[in-house]
């Protein structure tokens, strides 16, 4: 064996007994106390230091420059300065107090031994003490946010084993520090265990090749320490021991497999940050060694705690009463329905239809009729011009505009109560969020809502879109997280108004949560800030933001006040361009955890085309059922996106499906919900709709308490029928996911079109990229694929009497163009739902021009 070869299974011992020697030697020639102290461990430290780089034990775990400057600022301001500070806290504090009592604790400790022997108890008595500190240190999720900064280097060498936060250190000085200073144990024993303590700690963290044999079994040295800083809880969540390992064996803590290496160190987070500054407030920054994190300001914490509170308040006030409605939905609707029956019967519907008649479900549904938005349209006139209360006792003070597929304007009363109903329910929706991932509050919120006030009526009367004045009204607490000013959703036009949202949004890097109604928004969103990512980061630079000019006065103010010079981020931006001269929304938010938008039906699409640009951590929120006419879930749960009716602020029936398309008018209230079956959806709302026809096909998916939830499937006019086939949209969804996943195409948008005077079906997509389809394997696999989802078209096909489906690939931008198209005709944005499904002959939008020849 070479001398080289010996080495790891010497350096250890002989060092300790080395500089312990040192120690004594210098004593015995009466040199200073302090220069006995530190002269042994400062040469122990250069020899660890040599023995690294002669025999390392990982060469990736050499120290760069950052990592030494950032340990030795621990090491200087934790291990050196702090400990003399708390000592003389002790001295002229606790000391001072039983000096005062006139107890007498020195009598406690064994002052007559030897140094050696004392030393000895000391490591005994410190380690025990420690353990347990470090132990719980590991199990309850406060100390632990302290302690990982001690955890969180990836590579271990002898500086960092100083790497402890301040207040860490602090609470182990009350373990293994004060004890022996309040009952007087002599200096010498303090520096001889000093001595003992550090050039040990030194190898703990070692980057040296080392053997340590039977002392695995007695002293905690850098085989059994590296374990404990793996990566992977179930290894480090051992070898506690800070100078021996006795008390571990003793305890059941011992981990020493013999046949593999530690794979992995630091944080399951490798975000976390490592650096000296950021590292002081990591223990207030949430889960960030856990999950990715922006770190957090002192007004950070404070706003986060006001948070906490309020979604505290929000729980106990909104969310447990409407869990204990949900456990009776019979009494619950039949109190909502006679309290919307009682309120509006001296209004001209009302009286019309005899309200005062109606004492249960029967009677109401024998007096009313069901109701469409054209049945309404001239009691919502008269109302409106005349003020007089023909559908409701109190007045709308505004309307909601309606995205109907024909462009057609719709205008939903909305009632003060009505937006006061729907900030309530946003705030019970708001804290399902918050319970679910409260890492997406830590940060800046991004919401992407239409504007209050759109216009207004002849009348005078504004409409617009309640979710605007919800954001506008949002509680203070939120309004500080806020990103944009709700001035900036005024903007007329298109792109300017993308352009200020993208400005305003990517300065901040601290963004964690994302919601849009619909996830063609973020689409555009990412175009445009692609489109014009030199301009925005010269104007992030500068603190200013182009077109600023051409918008109205207020708008421009409420943008101005926002705008600071910001060249540090910047100049991080600037580096994030990659080969494609395109950037991601993974690489200007990396801290998103939340996106809420629509999920289901034709949205689903546009959101699954657009994930991949996402961190890849991120939780997709369903936003609920939610249309002009109402808020008609909430999202309970964010793993299946089931959502709990509003059962306590409006009244719901249902028709099976395959019922009302016969024309059927089996009406069930919510209770009678059967599971896994699709539904027409009929409600009746406190603004005036009344059993009124959503044409919305709902999927019951299963129960909160004893309510049935569901999700949106699709459109009731989502099903063309050209030959008897019935072909759904959901079913044509099904095919196209299939179709995606099997052959790897990446679709943007598209539109499934009904040929009546072909008979057949043709279908038009754009793809998330240039590239060019095999289109003869793409329609072979879809027209099978919609084969399997529907037996009808199956049928109708190997009979000829529908031909075969015909496939076109659209030019890049076709979306945005037929999405433009739908806005130009009075359509909103924040509600625009492609129709996936439709006769050709409905579709107003000249698709075929924008196909790839």
């Amino acid at each position: 064996m070479t001398f080289r070869n010996t080495l790891p299974f010497i350096v250890y011992p002989c060092t300790m007994i080395l500089y312990i020697g040192m120690f004594y030697f210098l004593k015995t020639m009466e040199v200073h106390l302090l220069a006995c102290t530190y002269l042994p461990v400062a040469f122990g430290a250069a020899a660890i230091t040599f023995f690294e780089l002669y025999i390392p034990h990982q060469r990736n775990w050499i120290a760069n420059k950052n990592d030494v400057w950032n340990d030795a600022l621990f090491l200087v301001t934790v291990q050196m300065i702090l400990p003399k500070i708390l000592t003389f806290l002790v001295a002229i504090g606790l000391l001072k107090v039983l000096s005062f009592y006139g107890w007498q604790v020195e009598a406690l400790w064994p002052h007559h031994w030897n140094i050696a022997l004392q030393t000895i108890l000391m490591v005994l008595i410190a380690d025990f003490l420690r353990y347990w500190l470090h132990r719980f240190s590991h199990a309850n999720p406060t100390l632990w946010k302290f302690h990982a900064v001690h955890h969180s280097p990836k590579k271990l060498y002898w500086l960092n084993v100083g790497r402890f936060h301040p207040i860490e250190k602090a609470l182990q000085f009350l373990f293994d520090a004060m004890p022996f200073i309040i009952v007087g144990v002599g200096e010498e024993v303090l520096a001889l265990y000093f001595v003992f303590y550090a050039i040990n700690g030194f190898f703990q963290h070692c980057n040296i090749e080392l053997r340590m044999g039977l002392l695995n079994f007695v002293i905690s040295g850098p085989q059994l320490h590296r374990w404990h800083h793996s990566r992977k809880a179930e290894e480090s969540n051992t070898n506690y021991g800070n100078n021996i390992i006795i008390w571990d064996i003793v305890f059941g803590t011992y981990f020493f497999p013999k046949d593999r290496l530690v794979n992995e160190l630091g944080m399951v987070n490798q975000s976390y940050p490592l650096d000296y500054i950021s590292q002081m407030q990591t223990p207030f920054s949430g889960k960030i060694d856990k999950v990715n994190l922006p770190l957090q300001s002192i007004s950070d914490m404070v706003l986060n705690r006001m948070l906490k509170i309020k979604m505290f308040i929000i729980k106990q006030k909104l969310y447990k009463p409407l869990v204990k409605k949900s456990e009776d939905p019979v009494n619950t609707q039949n109190r909502v329905m006679l309290s919307i029956i009682k309120q509006n019967e001296n209004t001209e519907f009302g009286i019309s239809h005899r309200f005062t008649e109606i004492k249960d479900y029967e009677t109401f549904k024998n007096h009313i009729p069901i109701c469409d938005y054209e049945d309404l349209r001239s009691y919502i006139k008269k109302q409106d011009n005349e003020k007089v209360p023909v559908l409701t006792s109190t007045m709308p003070f505004m309307y909601n505009q309606t995205s109907g597929t024909t462009g057609t304007p719709k205008y939903i009363p909305i009632l003060k109560e009505t937006i006061e109903t729907l900030r309530k329910t946003q705030q019970v929706f708001s804290y399902i969020q918050y319970k679910a991932c409260a890492e997406a509050f830590y940060g800046k919120l991004l919401g992407l809502v239409s504007p209050p006030i759109e216009g207004y009526l002849e009348s005078g009367t504004p409409y617009g879109s309640a979710s605007g004045h919800i954001y506008k009204t949002m509680p203070w607490v939120a309004q500080l997280k806020y990103v944009l000013p709700i001035e900036v959703f005024e903007i007329q036009n298109y792109e300017v108004k993308y352009y200020m949202i993208s400005r305003l949004a990517v300065e901040q890097k601290k963004i964690t949560y994302l919601g849009s109604a619909n996830p063609s928004t973020f689409h555009k969103l990412l175009e445009v800030i692609n489109k014009n990512y030199e301009n925005i980061v010269a104007d992030i630079s500068a603190g200013t933001c182009k077109h600023l000019d051409t918008v109205d006065n207020n708008i421009a103010d409420a943008i101005r006040k926002r705008l600071r010079p910001n060249s540090k981020r910047s100049a991080e931006l600037a580096t994030l361009i990659n080969d494609k001269n395109k950037v991601s929304y993974s690489d200007f938010w990396p801290y998103l955890k939340l996106l809420v938008t629509w999920t289901g039906g034709s949205c689903g699409i546009s959101l699954n085309s657009i994930l991949p640009e996402f961190p890849e951590e991120i939780k997709v929120f369903d936003l609920g059922y939610l249309s002009s006419e109402m808020r008609g879930t909430i999202t309970v749960n964010p793993e299946t996106n089931d959502g709990l009716p509003t059962i306590h602020e409006n009244f719901f029936e249902f028709v099976q499906k395959e019922h009302w398309e016969q024309e059927k008018s089996n009406f069930i209230t919510v209770d009678q919900l059967e599971m896994e079956k699709e539904y027409y959806l009929f409600v009746t709302t406190p603004t005036g709709l009344y059993r009124y026809n959503m044409n919305d096909i709902v999927y019951v998916t299963g129960k909160f308490r004893n309510t049935p939830t569901f999700k949106f499937l699709q459109k009731g006019k989502g099903v063309t029928n050209i030959t008897g086939e019935k072909l759904y949209e959901n079913q044509v969804i099904a095919a196209m996911s299939r179709m995606e996943a099997d052959l790897k195409i990446n679709i943007r948008f598209y539109l499934m079109l009904a040929n009546e005077n072909d008979s057949r079906y043709e279908l038009y997509m754009e793809l998330t990229s240039d590239m060019h389809m095999d289109i003869p394997t793409v329609t072979t696999f879809l027209d099978n694929a919609i084969q399997e989802e529907n037996i009808e078209y199956k049928t109708k096909r190997s009979s000829v009497r529908l031909k075969p489906l015909e496939i076109y690939q659209l030019k890049q931008g076709a979306f945005e163009l037929y999405k433009k198209y739908y806005l130009d005709q009075g359509q909103r944005e924040g509600q625009f739902k492609p129709l996936i499904l439709q006769y050709k002959k409905d579709l107003a939008f000249n698709i075929t021009e924008h196909c790839i020849k």
